[in-house]
């Protein structure tokens, strides 16, 4: 069995398990939006700067105060980013731990009592269909949910990022006809293949590596599929941090692009080759600040 058809098997049952969970989770996802206090940093994948870092270590206490848990289950591999992220974390000053857990492992109450004692948790990359079958529906993403309502910092780069909302890009295209389509240059109605994610950013789609790997026309694709939702493109090295208060800052060294298609209209149905207008475009470098319901740009930076 290949790796794509295990993790589509496996998150197969996982969607067995959570039936009774997906309605809850939208009442509870609207709860967070309406109560949240902690902050989330949302990274594009590459290497993160030192002033990502920086940030997410003061979100979670500063240094000497902060405990942060680190998530390497997107790697399909021992992947040596763990202990660089580590090793990082730790030079900031903050008790930094990794936490390689399976699904049995994250619905354990013992696991359920360690994670309430941190105030950051740092998802890395990898494949994000991994992690979201490791957690969705977990006494663990419950736990990881509920301290992040009460002030916790969640944060994650590349898999880590794109499974932050919740409806999540696979990293899959398909022409109509339901081949896998990898051409980048397609903007295609039903060809973006999206599933369950986290759901700590509502409103919202994330793509990741976004300039470098020229998926604009993947997240427009989405983004013509589920209007409701914003398109947010994240470049390597750099984050989109989402306050308490709802407002999106960036940092970093590239850019965040964010599509809004809440009132574009289709004028094209061809699903291989759609058209569409109205369409709105944001352009956010490092120093923006962004309120996503006003859709309105503004600068954080004097």
């Amino acid at each position: 069995m290949t790796t794509h058809k295990y993790v589509q098997a496996l998150f197969a049952c996982v969607m067995l398990c959570i039936v009774a969970f997906v309605a809850p989770a939208v009442n509870a996802e609207a709860n967070i939006e309406k109560h949240k206090r902690g902050s989330l940093i949302i990274v594009g994948g590459g290497d993160t700067p030192y002033t990502i870092q920086k940030r997410f270590v003061e979100l979670a206490g500063g240094a000497g105060r902060a405990r942060i848990a680190i998530f390497p289950m997107a790697a399909t591999e021992y992947d040596e980013e763990a202990d660089e992220v580590l090793a990082e974390f730790t030079w900031l000053g903050a008790e930094t731990v990794i936490l390689n857990m399976n699904r049995e492992q994250a619905q354990s109450s013992s696991m359920d009592a360690t994670l309430s004692g941190f105030t950051g948790y740092w998802f890395l990359g990898g494949d994000q269909n991994v992690l979201a079958a490791s957690l969705l529906g977990t006494r663990a993403l419950r736990t990881i949910e509920f301290q992040y309502e009460k002030g916790a910092v969640v944060g994650g780069t590349s898999a880590g990022a794109a499974v932050m909302t919740a409806t999540m890009l696979t990293g899959e295209r398909r022409t109509a006809s339901g081949r896998i389509n990898e051409d980048p240059n397609a903007v295609a109605l039903r060809s973006t293949e999206v599933t369950l994610g986290f759901g700590l950013l509502p409103g919202a789609i994330i793509d990741q590596h976004f300039s470098r790997r020229s998926r604009d026309n993947r997240l427009v694709s989405a983004v013509l599929d589920h209007p409701q939702l914003l398109g947010v493109g994240i470049d390597e090295e750099t984050a989109l941090v989402v306050r308490p208060d709802g407002r999106w800052d960036v940092l970093g060294n590239g850019h965040v692009k964010i599509y809004d298609a809440r009132r574009a209209y289709i004028v094209n149905e061809d699903n291989d080759m759609v058209g569409a207008s109205g369409i709105r475009m944001h352009v956010l470098p490092r120093g923006s600040r962004f309120d996503p319901k006003l859709g309105q740009l503004g600068s954080w930076r004097n």
